[in-house]
């Protein structure tokens, strides 16, 4: 019996554009049938087969969006939550924090969190194919930092036997981003290389002082991915990127002091790949990386070198994962794994200026498939065995379960437990400030954070023209790790402050997600959530959620013309923070308005290769200098190129149980 799919949404960017559309909004021939989840169970298979519930973010979609960057795509995304700091860009799932969303790039983890923030924007969109997202616990399969859920980039490879792209985009700000790739598909080679540039200035939401918000950047990156068929049973990939990001911009410290600042960031990846196919049902992978991450931070005070800094941070990651993958008796899909990974850090505010950390970990997950012929239900046991040597041994259980009453319906639900491992700065850091009278120490005993979360969601292809999804959460987290007091301040000594496991906290509520069909060229998407926080320790809410979001896309095209477009759209309700404003030691709680963030684009097609486009971020202006630290109303306008020769395709067959262990191979073990 062949299952529905598990988010409708997937299929929108497949559906929306006429066949006469060209270069980057031109639609996929992919059939939603065909598109590959690989987060979800950590094996590749084909979406509509997936028993655990996973967006998809296509290329199609990526394009449509005018997106330059991935925290971009996902700002009106529904039930993600983008927010921006001096940390950068990250995300939240389900209420929780940034560090309880592990990103991965094409199943790998990255370096670079500063204070548990992967700065999303960071990720140029030219190299990327799809984006996928699976939310609530994903521990069992993936361990620390997965409480929350995963965000998995999954990058381009050659589908043509000759593909080339370029893309220019110039708008306000003096932003300017330039891209291009050339991809070469043979018999059994394939290779894509890509790179790009983007440069913006610096912006100012508070022209009242000389501080800027957002940082002036110039980021370079090129990547490479290379797949080899040795046999019929046997390839090989490996993929090489290097990126290079330069922020500089202007800062205020709470004495006045002027502060010009830049960070130089520097992230290099490698990667290689083998699959072998055993027989018609069994898959081993193995996978290998190595990363190394640099980042260098200067602050120059302005008229004076007394508060001065250089800090240089350096980390390196090798990783390495061996999984078999098996059918056994068409009714159960096995997933069998060891994980291993290697961590250092070098920083001169670490104690001894150095970390170092191993990580083995075990993983085990039965897809068991029970049907007949009314009926579909899949049960997904699994389990985690982490070994940590920073904190020592950690179990991660999940179960899972999918029910199929009809074609039409899927309902599915999940118990798990998740958890992160406390960071080297928490387990490590030695920082001490004499002029402000303060030393903050780092705990080498800290637990792991934790986490028992339930889900229950269900998907309803209403008709042909109306799909509807629904997910309930409920999260409840130990062990949250904050900055106390370890000993107030005797005469002449410092106060000491350290890293403890002190918090608990609970995040529950609900997503939706709706696509109407208007038409054969016109596409309607609507998003609800709500979402409930509660800090124990505090009893309030949570800081910087809001408890109401709401998105909708509208996308439409006229096929003789080759026109399109595009509007979306965010309303975010309240936020609340805590903030001592009168200096009495007692936190007042600050509100932010509501705000809609609203980008539009609209592309036109030049021939057969050429395609001109113009769009507008931020329509409204929303954001301040404090709390809402968007971008400010951004114009652009852009041309893109495209040209590739046709490939013979042949195109698979539905999921019989062996193509259940290898249909694509793309994106991860």
């Amino acid at each position: 019996m062949q299952l529905t799919r598990p988010f409708l949404a997937v299929s929108m960017a497949l559906a929306l554009w006429p066949a006469g559309q060209a270069l980057a909004d031109e639609p996929s021939t992919e059939e939603p049938s065909d598109t590959i989840v690989v987060t979800a169970t950590r094996t590749s298979m084909r979406l509509q087969d997936s028993p655990v519930a996973a967006e998809v973010i296509v290329r199609d979609e990526i394009e449509q969006s005018g997106a330059e960057d991935l925290a971009s795509l996902l700002e009106a995304h529904p039930g993600v939550d983008i927010e921006r700091s001096y940390l950068g860009s990250s995300v939240r799932l389900q209420g929780l924090e940034p560090d309880h969303v592990l990103i991965l790039v094409n199943g790998r983890r990255v370096l670079g969190a500063k204070d548990g923030v992967i700065d999303l924007s960071r990720y140029a969109l030219e190299n990327v194919e799809r984006v996928e997202i699976v939310k609530g616990p994903s521990s069992a399969l993936y361990g620390s930092d997965a409480m929350g859920g995963v965000i998995n980039i999954i990058t381009r490879k050659a589908q043509s036997p000759l593909s080339v792209q370029l893309h220019s985009r110039y708008g306000s700000n003096a932003t300017l981003d330039a891209s291009g790739s050339i991809g070469l598909a043979r018999k059994s080679l394939s290779s894509q290389f890509s790179g790009g540039w983007h440069s913006q200035e610096a912006y100012d939401r508070n022209p009242s002082d000389v501080a800027t918000s957002g940082s002036a950047i110039e980021q370079f990156d090129v990547a490479n991915q290379t797949e080899l068929l040795l046999n019929a049973d046997l390839r090989v990939e490996s993929q090489l990127s290097y990126m290079q990001r330069n922020l500089e911009g202007i800062g205020l410290s709470g004495s006045g002091a002027v502060f010009d600042r830049r960070n130089l960031i520097e992230d290099f990846q490698a990667a290689l790949r083998p699959r072998w196919v055993a027989d018609k049902n069994s898959l081993v992978s193995i996978d290998g990386s190595f990363s190394v991450f640099r980042d260098q931070y200067f602050s120059d005070q302005r008229g004076s070198n007394a508060l001065d800094s250089y800090q240089d941070t350096q980390e390196k990651l090798g990783q390495a994962t061996v999984q078999y993958d098996r059918v056994i008796a068409d009714a159960h899909s096995l997933t069998l794994g060891v994980d291993g990974l290697a961590q250092e850090m070098i920083s001169e505010r670490l104690a001894d200026e150095e970390g170092n950390r191993l990580r083995v970990a075990v993983y085990g997950q039965d897809i068991w498939q029970v049907w007949d012929a009314k009926t579909a239900l899949s049960i997904i046991p699994g389990a985690r065995l982490d070994v940590d040597t920073e904190f020592g041994v950690h179990p991660t259980p999940k179960v899972g379960l999918r029910y199929d009453p009809s074609d039409r319906v899927a309902i599915r639900s999940s118990y798990g437990w998740g958890y992160r491992a406390p960071g080297f700065k928490e387990l490590l850091l030695r920082f001490e400030n004499p002029g402000a009278g303060y030393v903050v120490e780092g705990n080498p005993d800290l637990r792991p954070e934790t986490s028992q979360s339930v889900q229950l969601g269900f998907d309803v292809d209403a008709t042909d023209w109306l799909g509807i999804d629904v997910n309930g959460f409920y999260n409840l987290v130990d062990d949250l790790i904050s900055i106390g007091t370890l000993q107030e301040a005797a005469a002449g000594e410092p106060t000491r402050y350290g890293y403890v496991n002190v918090d608990s906290a609970t995040s529950r509520g609900f997503e939706t997600a709706s696509q109407l069909n208007l038409s054969e060229a016109a596409v309607l998407q609507l998003g609800y959530t709500l979402t409930d926080t509660l800090d124990h320790e505090r009893d309030r809410p949570l800081e910087g959620r809001a408890l109401h979001r709401g998105t909708a896309k509208i996308s439409a095209g006229h096929r003789p013309w080759g026109l399109s477009g595009m509007t979306r759209a965010a309303v975010v309700g309240p936020k609340r923070f805590y903030v001592d404003q009168d200096a009495d030691g007692v936190e007042e709680e600050i509100a932010t308005d509501t705000y809609i963030n609203i980008d539009a684009r609209v592309s036109q097609a030049l021939g057969p290769l050429l395609q001109v486009f113009a769009g507008v971020d931020n329509l409204l202006d929303a954001g301040d200098a404090r709390y809402l630290t968007l971008p400010p109303r951004f114009i652009y306008l852009g041309i893109n190129g495209r040209f590739a020769t046709a490939a013979k395709t042949t195109k698979p067959t539905k999921s019989a149980p062996q193509e259940r262990i290898n249909p694509a191979g793309d994106g991860g073990i």
